[in-house]
C-alpha cells in the first residue's frame, strides 16, 4: 500500500523526494512555495549563445518543513551545489506532499510539481489518467532502463514507455520487539528474537509471549485499509489471489478456498490464539506507540517505520529486529511496496533533464558512483547515525551495478550502529516470495478486506466464507465492473 503510510514516514534511508511545478504554474492555497534559488533571467537572456542551455525553473515537491533544520540544512547545500554547477536552473521548492485527496484537484488543475513522488500503488491510475509525462527519452539518454531494478522500473512502464522513475523499493517482513521477546524467555544465545518460520509457528509464539507477559503477541491492522494490505502477506502465503482476467474483464477472485482460509487464521488469532490487541480498530500508527513502548511482540512491518517508531518513542534502535515473513502452506510471500519520482505532464524537456540533474545532486540519484552519489548517501546516513536511527539494514536496491552497491555497503558499514544479527534476516531473504500489489484499485481492494477482517475479530460466529462471497461481489459490482477493460 505504500500507501499513506510511507507518507506517514519515508522512509530513512529513501529521503523524500521532491519537486514541483512547471514554469507558469502557481503553487495552490493549500501548498507552500518556497523559491530557493534564483537566476538573473534578463541578464542570462542577454549573454546566452547558441550553445548555452537557457533558463529554466523546475518545482520541486517534499521540501523540508522549517521546524527540520538538519534536512533544511542540507537542502541549501544540494541548491547551492545546482547553482554551481547548472546555474541556468532555478529551484523552488514546495513543502506539498503526494495525498490521494488533494492530487487530482492539484492534478485536473494543472499544478503539479515539474516533479513530484508518489507510491507504486498509485502509478497506473496516474498513468491512465494523463498526469505523469512520458520520461521514455530521458531514461534511455541516461540508461536507466539498463541500470535500474528491473521489477520495479516495470512498475511504471506501459507499452513500452516510461512514465516515472523508482525512488526506492521494499518488502513487509516481521517486526520484533527484543525487550518482550527477552520477557518472554524468546531471545536464542545471541540476544536474537526466535523468529518464527511458519504462520502457525507465528501463532505459537505470540502465544508463548501472552501467556509469560500478559502483552499482545501480534499486531495486526485492521482499518484506513492498512488491514486489507497487510492480509495480502497472509493470503498469498496461503495460495489465495484476489484479481484475474477472464475473457479481457477483470474479475474479483477472492472467495477461494485459500482466502477463506487465510481469513480464518486471522480470525483465530482472536477467538483461539487470543494473541491481538484488545482494541479492534487499529492502525500502523498505533502499532508504533505499542512497539515503541514494549506493549507488543510481533507484527507485519518495514524497515521505513523503524525511523518513526524511534523519534516518536525514544525506544533504542537496539530493541528492535526484522525478519522474512513467515511461511504459509503455498511458501513465503511479501507485498512489494515503494515510492516513484513522477513529472508533471506539461513540463518540457528542458524541465524534465534539469529535474534529474536535481535529483542527481540531491538525491545522488545515479546508477554509477558520482561524488554527488557518496556524498548524499553519506549525508543521510550520518544524520541518521547521529540521531540515533538505525543504520546499517537496507531496502530493495534501486541500482543494480556492482559498484554501486558496493560503494553504499562501504558507507552503510562505516556509519552502523547496530547488531546486524537483529537485522540479516530481513536483508537477506526479504525479497523471497516477493508479489507487487494488485494492478487494479488495490487501495479500493484493502478498504474492501478491512470490512472482513473486522468482521471476523468482532464477531466469534462470523463465517469467512459468507463474508468473503458478500464482499466479492459488492467489489466486482461497485469498482471492478466500472473498471475500462
Amino acid at each position: 500500500m505504500v500507501k499513506r503510510l510511507i507518507s506517514l514516514m519515508l522512509m530513512a534511508f529513501m529521503c523524500i523526494s521532491m519537486i514541483a511545478g512547471c514554469s507558469g504554474n502557481k503553487a495552490s492555497e493549500s501548498t507552500t512555495s518556497v523559491q530557493t534559488t534564483t537566476a538573473d533571467t534578463d541578464a542570462a537572456d542577454n549573454t546566452n549563445t547558441s550553445d548555452e542551455p537557457k533558463p529554466v525553473t523546475i518545482t520541486v515537491s517534499n521540501w523540508p518543513k522549517g521546524d527540520d533544520e538538519a534536512n533544511t540544512k542540507l537542502y541549501a547545500q544540494y541548491v547551492e551545489t545546482m547553482k554551481q554547477k547548472y546555474p541556468y536552473i532555478t529551484i523552488q521548492g514546495e513543502e506539498w506532499s503526494y495525498d490521494v485527496n488533494s492530487f487530482l484537484p492539484k492534478a485536473a488543475s494543472g499544478q503539479l510539481p515539474n516533479l513530484y513522488d508518489t507510491y507504486f500503488t498509485e502509478a497506473s491510475k496516474i498513468i491512465e489518467g494523463g498526469y505523469s509525462a512520458d520520461i521514455t527519452d530521458i531514461v534511455k539518454k541516461y540508461n536507466y532502463d539498463k541500470t535500474m531494478n528491473p521489477d520495479m522500473l516495470a512498475l511504471v512502464t506501459k507499452d513500452n514507455r516510461y512514465y516515472g522513475l523508482p525512488q526506492g523499493g521494499y518488502t513487509v517482513g516481521l517486526m520484533y520487539n527484543v525487550n518482550v521477546f527477552k520477557e518472554a524467555g524468546l531471545l536464542d544465545e545471541k540476544g536474537v528474537p526466535k523468529f518464527p518460520r511458519t504462520y502457525d509457528e507465528l501463532a505459537q509464539t505470540a502465544q508463548i509471549i501472552k501467556q509469560k507477559t500478559g502483552k499482545p503477541g501480534f499486531f495486526f491492522p485492521t482499518k484506513n485499509n492498512q488491514g486489507g494490505w497487510m492480509f495480502m502477506n497472509i493470503a498469498w502465503a496461503y495460495g489465495a489471489e484476489f484479481e484475474k482476467k477472464v475473457d479481457g474483464k477483470w474479475k474479483a477472485v477472492f472467495n477461494s478456498p485459500e482466502a477463506v482460509a487465510a481469513l480464518q487464521y486471522v480470525k483465530d488469532l482472536k477467538w483461539k490464539y487470543d494473541v491481538l490487541p484488545e482494541n479492534n480498530l487499529v492502525e500502523v500508527a498505533d502499532l508504533m506507540g505499542l512497539m515503541g513502548t514494549d506493549q507488543v511482540g510481533m507484527a507485519f512491518g518495514a524497515l521505513g517505520w523503524v525511523p518513526m517508531i524511534i523519534t516518536n518513542t525514544k525506544m533504542s534502535k537496539d530493541a528492535i529486529a526484522m525478519s522474512q515473513n513467515p511461511a504459509g502452506p503455498k511458501g513465503v510471500a511479501t507485498v512489494l511496496g515503494g515510492s516513484i519520482f513522477m513529472f508533471a505532464p506539461q513540463s518540457t524537456p528542458e524541465q524534465l533533464d534539469a529535474c534529474i540533474k536535481w535529483l542527481e545532486v540531491s538525491k545522488g540519484f545515479s546508477p554509477i558512483v558520482t561524488d554527488e552519489m557518496k556524498q548524499n548517501f553519506e549525508a543521510t546516513a550520518k544524520i541518521n547515525n547521529e540521531q540515533g536511527l538505525v543504520v546499517g539494514p537496507h531496502d530493495m536496491r534501486v541500482w543494480v551495478d556492482p559498484e554501486r552497491v558496493a560503494a553504499e555497503d562501504e558507507i552503510l558499514k562505516k556509519y552502523q550502529n547496530v547488531n546486524m544479527d537483529l537485522w540479516n534476516d530481513y536483508v537477506n531473504n526479504s525479497t523471497k516470495g516477493m508479489r507487487p500489489e494488485e494492478p487494479v484499485l488495490a487501495q479500493e481492494l484493502y478498504k474492501t478486506l478491512d470490512t472482513a477482517i473486522q468482521s471476523v475479530l468482532t464477531d466469534k460466529n462470523a463465517d469467512p466464507q459468507e463474508i468473503l462471497n458478500r464482499l466479492v461481489e459488492t467489489f466486482q459490482r461497485d469498482y471492478l465492473d466500472k473498471v475500462a477493460q
